[in-house]
């Protein structure tokens, strides 16, 4: 119930957004491409100060980096890895050293990690493009519907004009 409530109040967020379809659309792309990337404490604040810089819709850009929340995010940072480890380290298996020693250690959280920045670098490229494009859809379909007449509205009389004598 919780989760239909969720997407009840984005899609009303996303229908009573302001300004060009584009920006609107930019903005959503680039909080998509934030979102996929792993670099989790600074997805909001990067988006922000992104979409600001470029003068695009800040409110899409956060919506945006939703995209990367608790139940995807290990399918995206797993994803990432497999991918960057693909093209960087294709024959080498990247696993803890049998002894310890810091720098092997670092040696392994520095390949791990840029294993993972650059699969997310790929992930996020197609995955903002493809949200621009769906965001574009989206914001210029619902500006093109109709708003629904309310149902439970009073009709008032629309008249300006003070009632003359005779109504009195």
């Amino acid at each position: 119930m919780r989760l239909r409530r969720k997407i009840r109040h984005c899609y009303w967020r996303l229908r009573r957004l302001k300004g060009d379809p584009g920006k609107i659309a930019w903005g959503m792309a680039l909080g998509v491409f934030i979102g996929v990337t792993p670099t989790i404490p600074f997805h909001m604040i990067s988006a922000l100060a992104l979409a600001s810089i470029l003068r695009v819709s800040r409110a899409a850009a956060v919506m945006g980096c939703w995209i990367s929340n608790p139940i995807t995010i290990p399918a995206l940072y797993y994803f990432s890895f497999k991918l960057g480890k693909l093209l960087l380290y294709p024959h080498q298996h990247l696993t803890f050293p049998h002894t310890i020693n810091l720098s092997e250690l670092l040696q392994l959280g520095w390949r791990v990690n840029l294993a993972l920045q650059t699969g997310g670098l790929l992930l996020a490229l197609p995955s903002g493009m493809v949200a621009y494009f769906l965001m574009l859809w989206a914001v210029r379909r619902l500006r093109a519907q109709k708003p629904a007449p309310l149902k439970s509205a009073i009709h008032l009389p629309q008249s300006t004009l003070p009632p003359s004598q005779a109504d009195a």
